[in-house]
C-alpha cells in the first residue's frame, strides 16, 4: 500500500486536527476523498455527523502547474 498524505521531515501525515477543526491532506483529490470517506465512517460509529455547511476544501498545486489554486 502506498502511504497517503504528505511527508514532513520523517513523519507521514494525512490528518491534522486542532480543537474542532480537521484537515485531511493528500497528494490528489482521490486520496483526500478516500480519507474523507474513512473519517465519515469512523465518525458515524461514534454517533457523530459531519456538518456539510461548515465543510470546506482547498486544492493547492505547484506554482509551475497550469491550474490555479482553488478555495
Amino acid at each position: 500500500m502506498v502511504p497517503r498524505g504528505i511527508k514532513i521531515d520523517k513523519e507521514q501525515l494525512k490528518i491534522l486536527a486542532y480543537a474542532d477543526v480537521i484537515a485531511l491532506v493528500g497528494k490528489n483529490e482521490t486520496e483526500v476523498r478516500k480519507l474523507f470517506v474513512e473519517m465519515e465512517n469512523i465518525a458515524r460509529k461514534f454517533g457523530l455527523q459531519i456538518n456539510e455547511e461548515k465543510t470546506k476544501y482547498m486544492i493547492v498545486e505547484r506554482k509551475n502547474s497550469l491550474k490555479k489554486n482553488k478555495i
